[in-house]
């Protein structure tokens, strides 16, 4: 048998159609993978967007909890008058009704005019936006006990605005202890440092 006598009629007839078949799908089948690599890497691509995204997220949740806890502090030490300009009028107030309410006998004062601090650590984020000032201030008590030297300046932290430094303070008895009730028989000399912070935002002239 040659190849003269098949017959290639019949061949043609009965193989056309399994060919056609058999070629869609092998150009279906290399469409699907085409467009399966094309859709994997879109995936890949969106996927390592989102992540991308959700770790810029989470920073900016992190940053924002930041700025609003040292927003707090801020307005925490803005209220006790630690930022902001100085009111030695204030402090001359709080003085008179703190000695007044703890009964203390005397009670004279000096303070000197304000002056900058040089901060130990240097901020990056504040540089000379935030300016640090200190007024020294000396302070001469009687006093009928030893306590009350403490709670003076228990009291005088809550009330008075700014942040205050006890630096040094001498107790001296008064000679006899036979006294009457009321009268001073230990006399106090401090020296006191009265700090605030100047912020850009606040006019830094002390009142």
């Amino acid at each position: 048998m040659n190849r003269s006598d098949l017959d290639w009629h019949y061949i043609r007839r009965h193989t056309l159609r399994p060919s056609i078949c058999l070629l869609v799908a092998a150009l279906t089948l290399g469409f699907a993978v085409w467009t399966h690599g094309k859709h994997e890497q879109l995936f890949l691509e969106l996927n390592a967007n989102h992540e991308a995204v959700h770790e810029d997220y989470a920073a900016l949740v992190k940053q924002r909890k930041i700025v609003d806890r040292y927003h707090r502090r801020y307005q925490r030490f803005g209220e006790l008058g630690f930022i902001g300009r100085e009111s030695r009028l204030d402090w001359v107030e709080t003085l008179r009704i703190t000695s007044e309410s703890l009964g203390i006998p005397r009670l004279s004062y000096s303070i000197e005019p304000q002056t900058g601090v040089v901060a130990p650590v240097s901020s990056i984020l504040g540089g000379e936006n935030i300016q640090i000032r200190v007024s020294r201030m000396q302070l001469e008590m009687g006093l009928v006990h030893e306590i009350d030297l403490l709670r003076f300046f228990d009291a005088l932290q809550q009330q008075a605005p700014g942040l205050i430094k006890v630096d040094q303070c001498d107790l001296a008895f008064l000679g006899d202890a036979n006294v009457s009730i009321g009268e001073h028989n230990l006399s106090a000399n401090c020296a006191v440092q009265i700090f605030s912070v100047i912020t850009s935002d606040v006019d830094g002239d002390s009142a």
